[in-house]
């Protein structure tokens, strides 16, 4: 093995031996070797090449920039940044640091040397599909890759081979995020190539000087998020994905003018200009997607501009991709759909939906996403001491949406489909509104990430304040708050429930009702916030009762869900953190017991059912209602 790629043990030996460590990158691998062995203590600091400054912290401690780290005997750099690796390898050693010594790769996962587990792994993917490999250079299916220890590859090698037999095409992989193919993981790509992907496309052979003239032109009018938002380029609107690429990996500025936002704008124009040009001189038949939405949705768009199937495979579910694609489309039917059931059927759904929202805001957590249960708001413990001021003024709680998550999951958003220009606003109109009194609440699961972003928007809105994460919102309907802001989140329809009037900031699943306050513009919203003592209490309790039955037992969310196809274990399909709510984490585990649990006759299974998938997928439609085995068995009894 060579030396610079060490796990967790052999970092643990570093350090007793009284080095004092830095790690380079501020993301989740950062955050899983800190998770995965306790070694806080010895940090000194992160480093990272874009988040470091302004105060800037990650677990606590400070984030610096190579160029303030500080050599010496006793410190070592580790690399924690999986898709940005070899550039900070290369980076370091034209630095004069030696591999190995002075900087060190963590490796815990087994991308960049392997072992026994790892080879029978490869070889068992090779041996099953060995024979389905096609080498037609002239058709192709695009796949998505990413440095990473999961079972995605299983998917992918199953959906990929199943549009490569039917068009007669070669599988090609794009590397995720629009990291350098140097990157890739040799180990995960060998997996992908046991699986038939041919190669990686490098994306690094781009027409620079088309990518120029299009970002100077563009520059000249980008004075504004809203102007940002109406970005088109060939044709095809970008400003609504681009935004949700920012949002996802970076940290935003309040100058939109920064040479950061050219920068980066720069790079995604680049992206557009490489894959609008491969599609226009490849043949591409068939697009699978990771996740489908922030840096995948420059493909995404281009691809579906181009007609051509693409599907979002990474994840839960498969999804069937269109321009601008959002998770939730199905919720802006739900007073349609339930207009269509049966009187017995709705009897049922309102008894239901009584009992477990009731359930629910005494906190029981059985409808709320595994990796959010353990953090679960209304299952904290009403404290002793106040987390409110105790006066008369009107108190208005904002409740932030986790960055880390796709900022377009419900649709289209009032400020420019984009939390941070949401958050400025409300910073604005805290300033202009002494008779209120603010307040933020962090996301329960907010990550690192978003604590800096909050910290730098409450520098400089001081009429907010932030109070503690972890407290019962019972506890701050007791103490006085009226009124709670999110763009579309849950609590859309969970304080309603507890007399705390909610008010959204875009297209949300809620606004088919009339529980929460659902403005349409940038003026409507003003005017509620400047006029809320003359609001009456939204009170549709029937029609909360009806969002609650449809959103949780009655619609199929789980139809196109892809764990028991593809696995006899449907943890090998969890996400990193639903794995941390199980209590395992990511590793070559997962290989073991996939390939375990593996037989013929499941492999032809697989097969079987994925024509008829995909056809499901294709006829999908937003305004059908697919009901739910559970409801379904609910009716008969």
């Amino acid at each position: 093995m060579s030396k610079q790629y060490i796990a967790n043990h052999e970092l643990m030996n570093l350090l007793h031996n009284g080095k004092r460590l830095y790690i380079f990158g501020t993301g989740v691998d950062a955050e899983q070797v800190c998770e995965s062995v306790n070694i806080d203590s010895f940090i000194n600091a992160f480093i990272d090449n874009k988040r470091f400054g302004a105060g800037n912290k990650f677990r606590n401690k400070e984030i610096i920039s190579i160029d303030q780290y500080q050599k010496s005997d006793n410190h070592i750099i580790l690399i924690a940044a999986g898709r940005f690796y070899k550039e900070i390898e290369k980076q370091l050693e034209s630095l004069g640091y030696t591999a190995g010594e002075e900087f060190y790769v963590w490796d815990e996962w087994r991308l960049f040397h392997s072992d026994d587990v790892v080879e029978q792994y490869i070889e068992f993917l090779q041996k099953i599909w060995k024979s389905h490999k096609l080498l037609d250079r002239e058709n192709k299916v695009l796949i998505a890759f990413d440095n990473r220890c999961d079972l995605a590859a299983i998917k992918y090698g199953y959906c990929a081979n199943y549009f490569a037999e039917k068009y007669n095409a070669s599988i090609y992989g794009y590397f995720r995020f629009g990291a350098d193919v140097s990157n890739a993981s040799p180990i995960v790509k060998r997996i992908y190539q046991a699986v038939n992907m041919v190669d990686l496309v490098d994306p690094s052979f781009v027409n620079q000087i088309e990518v120029e003239e299009i970002t100077n032109n563009l520059w000249k009018n980008l004075n504004s998020w809203s102007e940002w938002r109406e970005i088109t380029i060939y044709g095809i609107h970008f400003g609504t994905t681009i935004i949700r690429d920012f949002l996802r990996t970076q940290v935003p500025d309040f100058d939109i003018r920064s040479i950061k936002m050219y920068e980066f704008l720069k790079k995604s124009v680049a992206t557009i200009v490489f894959w609008r040009a491969y599609f226009e001189t490849n043949s591409v038949k068939a697009v699978l997607l990771g996740d489908g939405v922030s840096w995948d949705g420059y493909i995404r768009d281009i691809a579906v501009s181009y007609k051509i199937p693409t599907y979002s495979v990474d994840g839960w579910k498969i999804s069937k991709m269109k321009f601008n694609y959002c998770h939730s489309e199905n919720c802006n039917y739900y007073k349609k759909m339930w207009n269509q059931l049966t009187e017995h059927e709705k009897e049922v759904a309102l008894e239901w939906a009584k009992r477990h929202i009731e359930m629910r805001v005494n906190g029981c957590s059985d409808e709320v996403s595994l990796m959010d249960r353990d953090k679960f708001s209304f299952s904290e413990e009403i404290k002793a001491e106040r987390v409110l001021n105790d006066n008369d003024k009107i108190k208005i709680i904002i409740c932030p949406h986790i960055f880390e998550e796709d900022c377009y999951h419900s649709g289209e958003q009032i400020f420019d489909d984009n939390y941070f220009s949401w958050l400025c606003h409300l910073g604005e109109l805290s300033d202009k509104t002494s008779e209120y009194e603010w307040y933020l609440k962090m996301h329960p699961c907010a990550s690192k990430r978003d604590f800096i972003i909050i910290d730098k928007l409450l520098k400089k809105y001081t009429r907010i304040k932030l109070i503690e994460n972890h407290v019962s919102p019972v506890q701050l309907k007791n103490e006085g708050a009226k009124f709670a802001l999110t763009v579309c989140g849950t609590i859309g329809h969970e304080y309603p429930v507890i007399g705390i009037q909610v008010i959204n900031a875009g297209k949300n699943p809620h606004e088919n009702f009339d529980f929460n306050w659902n403005p349409k513009t940038k003026e409507e919203y003003d005017d509620l916030i400047f006029h809320l003592k003359d609001l009456k209490d939204k009170n549709d309790e029937m029609g909360l009762e009806q969002f609650y039955a449809m959103h949780y037992l009655i619609y199929d969310s789980k139809k196109f869900y892809t764990s028991d196809i593809f696995f006899e274990k449907d943890y090998l399909n969890f996400t990193r953190c639903e794995l941390l709510a199980i209590g395992k984490r990511a590793g070559i585990w997962m290989y073991k017991e996939y390939m375990e649990g593996w037989s013929e006759e499941k492999h032809r299974s697989v097969y079987a059912v994925l024509e008829n998938l995909f056809e499901e997928l294709d006829a999908w439609r937003p305004d059908i209602l697919y009901k739910s085995r559970e409801f379904k068995e609910l009716c008969k009894g």
